[in-house]
């Protein structure tokens, strides 16, 4: 889509439409390609001020051939695929300069084992979240031998997540 020597400029609206972004690639001058990004702010104290992020790009070449570009973190200076602008926040920036972590990250040993426990029930065939601790029927398409061995693993997921339910629970019924 994008070819040296080019500039392109378009829109996109995040947040169903409410949050406009001005976007601009410009990859005329080899040596300083940059994506120009101009939107409001996500703090609503600043009302409907417009910001102007020029983010560099960084090139390199795999080792299967091709180029891969990649963001540099106003901030950091870290190559990145991926910029975020959490609210209250101004400009795009990597996860690191914002200090994001991901979710698993802030869970906590029954909800990482429950997390465990539906993945085990989606590869059963089950629906995930909604049934993590029911197990489902076996699928057609799914031999007996791999299913009872997924089932066995579901199993033990699940019995550990109850046990540390039972522990959080108790823990929480002793402060009472």
């Amino acid at each position: 889509m994008f070819r040296k020597g080019q500039c392109r400029t378009g829109s996109t609206h995040l947040d169903e439409g409410k949050f406009p972004i001005a976007i601009t690639v410009d990859l005329t001058n080899e040596w300083s390609c940059f994506v120009e990004l101009i939107h409001p702010t996500r703090d609503e104290r600043e009302g409907d001020r417009l910001i102007t992020d020029r983010i560099p790009l960084s090139w390199t070449e795999p080792t299967y051939g091709g180029r891969r570009a990649w963001f540099l973190c106003p901030r950091t200076a870290r190559r990145t695929t991926k910029l975020f602008l959490p609210n209250g926040g101004w400009h795009f920036l990597s996860r690191q300069a914002y200090g994001l972590g991901y979710a698993c990250q802030r869970e906590d040993r029954f909800s990482r084992l429950q997390r465990r426990a539906a993945m085990l029930n989606r590869q059963l065939g089950g629906k995930g979240w909604d049934t993590w601790d029911k197990p489902p029927d076996k699928p057609k398409w799914m031999r007996w031998r791999t299913y009872e061995e997924k089932y066995e693993r579901w199993e033990q997921s699940v019995g550990r997540a109850n046990e540390e339910f039972l522990i959080y629970a108790s823990r929480l019924l002793g402060r009472l």
